[in-house]
């Protein structure tokens, strides 16, 4: 029996590293070419297998592109949220979510993954929900706990933690984000995402500091 169960474990890891590199492989081909461009037979020829091996493991372009979808979605938000959000400070504390996040999101790749989506999501809505529920619904309602707890310490004031948490992201990818999918400026510099942070926090801040009695 513990032959055989080694064999299983054995056998578990190699299927989840080689469910690995074929989400690798077709992160390359989907980025590169699009959702419609790329096929099956093109990223099992990239994974060095036959489109049969492929097919094991997803059972179509649509589920392997939402496998896709949701490690990179998972990805980023693990860079960005990680972190426990800690401190005396809100915004010290926002300030530091938003550089984090904002370094996630302007990474040539992400960028380049955000754009495939929103093209993809024209034809295919179910493609923006799975991002949209994969990876910002999850950003927000980390944000919101976050504001909840501050707001239970008298740091923050809101009828809507969530809403404040959706708000507050809005802040984060105004500007720097939207030019840069654009591709109208070249990548931020650390400096200037800190600073972008910076300001997203106080701003954020002065419309949700508590009033006064």
């Amino acid at each position: 029996m513990v032959k055989s169960l080694m064999n299983e474990k054995r056998l578990s890891v190699a299927r989840g590293a080689r469910r690995e590199a074929i989400l690798g492989i077709a992160r390359e081909v989907f980025s590169a070419e699009g959702y419609a461009a790329a096929s099956m037979s093109h990223i099992a020829s990239r994974l060095g297998g036959s489109k049969g091996t492929l097919y094991n493991y997803f059972k179509s372009k649509e589920e392997l592109f939402a496998a896709h979808v949701q490690d990179q979605c998972e990805c980023r938000v693990a860079e960005a949220f990680a972190p426990p959000l800690v401190g005396d400070d809100p915004v010290d504390i926002l300030a530091g979510l938003a550089e984090r996040v904002l370094t996630a999101l302007l990474a040539d790749e992400a960028t380049a993954f955000y754009s495939l989506i929103v093209s993809e999501a024209q034809r295919n809505p179910s493609v923006g929900q799975a991002f949209y529920e994969s990876g910002p619904s999850k950003g927000i309602r980390r944000v919101a706990d976050y504001l909840e707890s501050a707001q239970a310490k008298g740091q923050i004031a809101s009828d809507d933690c969530v809403m404040a948490a959706e708000e507050f992201l809005g802040l984060v990818q105004s500007g720097l984000h939207f030019k840069r999918v654009l591709n109208i400026i070249p990548q931020p510099s650390a400096d200037e995402i800190r600073a972008k942070a910076r300001r997203a926090a106080e701003t954020f801040m002065r419309a949700y500091a508590p009033r006064p009695s």
